[in-house]
């Protein structure tokens, strides 16, 4: 999920390899898969950009929610307060 959010941020599969610090061919592998386990197109790839479908968008704007979260647990965890609204409930 976050091979994906990042290339929609960075426009590419090697910009995004980059900046996760793996191989081009495992960012573009892992998108490759994440398309064929949802069975729909998340970008739409010409010679010069990455853009992403409708169903891209979305995906994209749910799991960038998601990442920070789970950020954002990890940090509390490690701090030792927890934020999440739900805990407290």
């Amino acid at each position: 999920m976050e091979v994906r959010v990042r290339v929609v941020e960075s426009g590419s599969d090697s910009g995004t390899a980059r900046r996760l610090r793996v191989g081009q061919p495992a960012a573009s592998k892992t998108v490759a898969q994440l398309k064929e386990s949802l069975g729909v197109s998340l970008l739409l790839r010409s010679s010069r950009e990455l853009t992403p479908t409708e169903a891209g968008h979305n995906f994209y704007e749910c799991a960038k929610r998601s990442i920070e979260e789970a950020d954002e647990a990890e940090l509390a965890t490690r701090d030792g307060a927890w934020v999440c609204s739900e805990l407290g409930d």
